[in-house]
């Protein structure tokens, strides 16, 4: 896992409790952003461009809090993670992205069949990944696979991972902000389909010690989905074949990660350096 080198003790170091209070906020003035938003303009709830722009502002408000109070000396690229990766590793993140994408279909499907989503919410999600026209194509695309997974994995995997890992054990940030993050769902249904998978982002992020492999790995795993809708056909179906296949391709590229993960550590510290 990546470590953080010794610095300056803080004052105020951020803490579990800390992180929780900061997605509690990030997620109260997302609300009220888009509830102000709303009121402005009819529909705007289902519509995917105010709700990425109202996440994008509510992450930027409490990133910057989090910035003076817990890190005010520290570079925002440092608290963000924002370090080169290697190619191998992004394809690797790339991998186990799209690996995850079926078995959480098939889960999702399951759910579907154990408790129908209400006609109201079905109603919502069915508006929300229309593709009526190109100009949707193009808002479906760059809003669910591109810049809602950049902005999720930016917040939860930097602004909290980050000084969460200068106090705390990599495995034990690994569980608390994949916890934060699915807790913050406020759907059983999201809550369980995520869980998995937002451990999984965690972990890559950890043991690659840069935000770029995580965000990769989201947007892979969303794109599985939503890529062949834009392209006007359906999402591929979880059979059993696929999910065996995914299953090994997901254990392959994250045995690889992890092995990747260990020379580059090596190679800090014959260096001197550090993540």
């Amino acid at each position: 896992m990546d470590s953080v080198p010794p610095s300056e003790q803080k004052d105020r170091p951020l803490t579990f409790a800390a992180a929780a209070v900061w997605t509690l906020v990030a997620l109260f003035v997302f609300a009220i952003l888009l509830g102000l938003t709303a009121g402005a303009r009819e529909g705007a709830i289902p519509d995917l461009v105010s709700r990425t722009a109202c996440q994008a502002i509510a992450y930027s408000i409490v990133l910057f809090g989090i910035l003076r109070l817990h890190e005010p000396e520290t570079s925002i690229r440092h608290v963000l993670a924002l370090r080169a990766p290697s190619v191998l590793g992004l394809l690797l993140a790339l991998a186990v992205g799209a690996a995850l994408s079926l078995p959480s279909e098939w889960l999702g499907q399951a759910l579907d069949a154990w408790s129908p989503r209400p006609e109201e919410e079905q109603a919502v999600l069915d508006g929300l990944l229309s593709v009526a026209t190109p100009g949707k194509r193009i808002t479906l695309f760059m809003t669910l696979v591109v810049l809602q997974p950049a902005f999720d994995e930016l917040f939860f995997r930097g602004a909290l991972f980050t000084p969460l890992r200068r106090t705390q054990r990599a495995e034990t940030v690994i569980v608390a902000t994949a916890a934060f993050e699915t807790l913050g769902s406020l759907s059983p249904r999201s809550m369980i389909m995520l869980l998995a998978a937002t451990l999984v982002f965690a972990w890559v992020r950890g043991v690659t010690g840069s935000i770029f492999p995580s965000i990769v790995a989201r947007m892979a795993y969303y794109g599985v989905a939503i890529v062949p809708i834009v392209l006007g056909h359906d999402a591929p179906k979880p059979t059993r074949v696929l999910l065996a296949v995914s299953g090994g391709v997901a254990v392959v590229a994250l045995l690889g990660l992890s092995l990747l993960g260990r020379r580059d550590r090596r190679a800090a510290v014959a260096e001197g350096g550090g993540d």
